[in-house]
């Protein structure tokens, strides 16, 4: 349950800082509250599925979706015939991914976000926001066709599409010209 909790502060460490902002509650101790209408965990699959209405807080920072899937990658005997109970499996295991579907949105602060799709991929330490991405900050916001936020680098990248190009607005604090 331990590496279940992690994996969840993962995503949420690394969806707040799409905006480059400072990632919610500096204190690692903080639990991660998951709420779901039915939670499954598949050894055979090494999958973590929480389904319906799902609700992840940690700290400030809030995400909702349908549903939200953690996929788990095995160390060394992935293969055997032999299943280890369930705790030995879950401890045995790392995050490969967490893939959050269906109606994705999250706060922090003044930064919210939504998309149909955000992927967080742990080897790269990348998340990838799609289907009608859209990033707020206060009154700065950019969207586009496929949001990449490569976690390491403090860097994102838009990708347009024909049917969605990118837009961004950049709001300046100074009301005095208004």
């Amino acid at each position: 349950m331990k590496k279940l909790l992690l994996s969840l502060f993962v995503l949420a460490l690394c969806t707040t800082g799409a905006m480059a902002a400072p990632l919610p509650g500096g204190d690692s101790n903080l639990p991660v509250d998951v709420t779901a209408d039915n939670m499954v965990y598949n050894a055979d699959k090494n999958t973590v599925v929480f389904q319906g209405r799902v609700e992840a807080v940690r700290g400030e920072f809030k995400m909702w979706s349908e549903t939200l899937t953690l996929y788990l990658k095995s160390r060394g005997n992935a293969g055997q015939e032999n299943k280890k109970s369930t705790t030995s499996a879950m401890e045995g295991s790392d995050l490969d991914r967490i893939v959050a579907e269906r109606n994705v949105r999250f706060q922090n602060g003044t930064q919210t976000g939504s998309a149909q799709k955000a992927t967080y991929y742990s080897a790269k330490n990348l998340l990838v926001l799609e289907g009608n991405p859209i990033l707020h900050d206060g009154d700065n916001s950019i969207r586009g066709n496929v949001i990449r936020y490569f976690v390491d680098e403090n860097r994102s990248v838009v990708e347009g599409s024909p049917k969605q190009r990118v837009h961004a607005v950049f709001s300046s604090n100074d009301k005095k010209g208004k």
